[in-house]
């Protein structure tokens, strides 16, 4: 018996070591790769990470990478300038509202760091869809038409491999109905009530949100989000704007058609009127109610401008004042966002209406970008013309040489633009009440608020008649505060492990929202074996003929990388899996349907033979060590 258990057992051992021999020679058979590359990326987060899991998929198709992480400043001229490398990943954030994304995919692009050129099989091709998209009017039309190029691009071109999109997390207390973290707190206002009490409330009325100071509530001269938010509390956009970053007629706008190809014009809101420009200077909270008959007004440059709440219609003219206020450089921090203006007016006929003209023609503004997405520069806070003009008549120009009346130097001293700084006022649904630095600031809802819900069109008033913004600038400190019930929203980002105890919690509810951000690993389409000559060799390969070598490689490579198990190691999950050229944030133009790289080793290795590279898959070694412990635990 025992000599069968020693013949047995040799046969065994013989068996396994015949299996390794055979793993080691698979193995040499694949030690000659089809390419050599480098990835690089910045350090510091997770794109180190990405680039391991990437060398690791490469090397399963032949093709070995080295991870390179550089400094962000190192890293940003490798990408612009000194481009020694043949992929990498970065992340691009604060964009979205524009689906063109000319400056990273244009051949001039500022941000081109592939090398795409028009010259390059489609490359023409998809610059010409770029400036065509921005000038297409109606909305389906023009969401097909980003459709089609962003298929393009990712079929054809492949410049890149899409990877993720965070995700934004945001808490309120399960009693707050109507709040829609994806339209944001502004818009959701009209719509917000309360279902009971929630721990640490006293009133039905209020709602809380912590920030910091605000600085300026004058948007013109803005450069932080805290007075942004406050400005936004008090003013009515021109044109509404959706969370899938579309144009809206629920604002201010309400119909618009195009005259020309260059030629605009808008129509807007009857019967809506400016709140009135109380002077809030040294109100407190046990100051009286505002009431335009006790509580002071401020006037405007013009005689007489000031107004009640009922004696100042808000007009086209508020609206062109507003845009041509933009792109004046004696009162705007950011006149070149809106130089593509050639002319903006009042409709001559209609005093609701108001025209803008885009100058599409480079011989007459060469300086002056032709092409741009502007229905993502409209969506403006509507300023109060009759209180910030003047009477004088001295002319002033644009960024984009539009001949304005009323602006000069020195008209940021005078009295009605130094108090709106601090006291400003719009037609929006809440009024500036009172406001302690370091403290809190606090509005109260309008009577003369339009009543009109953005989201839906329909009528709305106000539960909340009182706001609160109080000055917390430590998200800790907010977070502990939110969950004493003393602020009714706070964000949760950057605190993953209380969101999960929230997400489980019935007292609260969590909602999220894909965050302005996108991470993508990139070509360098210059680059030998990515790119280079092989950009214009087409394939011979029957049904690929429409395909250079170049794209079929950068195809092979896509479908090589496991994005799935990335997420789940790296982000539990939860980030979104991108596959288009745009933002996933900008959901109206995003190509769901789109081509999409999911892994798949067979793929991989059909458009690297098609490329004309031959392909030796590596079998995966057999554990030997963990059956002999099997065997012996058996045993």
């Amino acid at each position: 018996m025992k000599k069968k258990t020693v013949v047995f057992t040799l046969f065994i051992l013989s068996s396994l070591l015949a299996m390794s021999a055979f793993n080691a020679n698979t193995s040499q058979a694949a030690v000659e790769p089809l390419a050599n590359l480098v990835f690089k990326t910045n350090g510091g987060g997770v794109r180190p990470d990405y680039g391991l899991y990437v060398a690791q998929y490469l090397r399963e198709i032949g093709i070995e990478v080295e991870v390179k992480v550089e400094e962000w400043t190192v890293f940003l001229g490798t990408l612009l300038l000194t481009r020694d490398f043949d992929l990498g990943v970065v992340g691009l954030s604060g964009g979205g509202a524009s689906p063109d994304m000319f400056d990273v995919y244009g051949a001039d692009g500022s941000l081109n760091m592939y090398g795409i050129t028009r010259e390059m099989p489609y490359g023409n091709e998809s610059e010409n869809m770029q400036i065509e998209g921005v000038t297409i009017t109606d909305l389906v039309a023009r969401q097909q038409h980003y459709y089609d190029w962003q298929q393009l691009m990712m079929d054809k071109i492949v410049p890149i491999l899409p990877l993720f999109a965070p995700r934004s997390y945001v808490a309120t207390w399960s009693n707050t109905l109507g709040y829609d973290a994806r339209w944001g707190i502004i818009d959701s206002l009209p719509y917000i009530e309360y279902d009971g009490l929630h721990e640490g409330q006293d009133l039905l009325t209020e709602f809380s949100v912590a920030d910091a100071n605000w600085k300026d509530l004058n948007p013109l001269q803005t450069d932080d989000t805290s007075s942004s938010f406050i400005f936004s509390l008090m003013a009515e956009s021109i044109i509404g704007w959706s969370p899938d970053l579309a144009p809206l007629k629920t604002s201010l706008v309400t119909d618009w058609e195009q005259i020309d190809e260059f030629h605009y014009k808008f129509t807007m809101r009857d019967n809506v009127f400016w709140n009135p420009s109380y002077n809030i200077t040294g109100r407190t909270a046990s100051s009286a109610p505002l009431d335009p008959a006790v509580t002071p007004l401020m006037t405007g440059n013009k005689t007489g401008s000031f107004s009640d709440g009922t004696n100042q219609q808000v007009t086209a003219k508020d609206a062109v004042f507003t845009y041509l206020a933009w792109a004046n450089p004696i009162v705007s921090e950011s006149p070149s966002y809106h130089n593509w203006i050639s002319a903006c007016y009042v409709d001559p006929v209609d005093d609701l209406s108001f025209h803008i003209e885009i100058d599409g023609n480079p011989a007459t503004k060469p300086d002056v970008e032709q092409y741009v997405d502007f229905w993502a520069r409209l969506p403006w806070e509507i300023l109060p013309e009759f209180f910030l003009n003047t009477t004088s008549t001295e002319v002033s120009l644009t960024s984009g040489l539009v001949e304005c009346t009323g602006f000069y130097d020195g008209i940021l001293q005078t009295a009605p633009w130094v108090y709106y700084s601090t006291s400003a006022f719009g037609c929006g649904k809440y009024m500036l009440d009172y406001y302690l630095k370091n403290s809190v600031t606090v509005l109260t809802a309008s009577p003369y608020w339009h009543g009109i819900g953005v989201i839906d069109g329909v009528t709305q008033d106000l539960d909340i008649e009182t706001f609160n913004v109080r000055v917390i600038p430590d998200i800790s400190a907010e977070l502990a505060e939110f969950k004493a019930g003393k602020l009714d929203w706070t964000g949760l980002t950057a605190f993953p492990s209380e969101r999960k105890q929230m997400q489980a919690d019935p007292r609260f509810e969590v909602q999220s929202f894909l965050a302005a951000s996108m991470t993508f690993m990139f070509y360098n389409l210059r680059r030998p074996f990515v790119g280079g000559v092989d950009n214009y060799e087409y394939l011979t390969a029957p049904g690929k003929e429409e395909y250079t070598k170049g794209s079929a490689v950068r195809k092979a490579m896509n479908y090589a990388v496991d994005r799935d198990e990335m997420n789940q190691v790296i982000h539990d999950g939860e980030y979104l899996l991108s596959h288009s050229v745009i933002y996933p944030f900008t959901a109206y133009y995003y190509y769901n349907d789109i081509i999409k790289y999911n892994r798949d080793l067979d793929a991989a290795v059909d458009w690297l033979t098609a490329a004309g590279y031959e392909v030796t898959i590596e079998g995966t070694p057999v554990p030997i060590l963990g059956i002999l412990a099997a065997i012996g635990a058996a045993a």
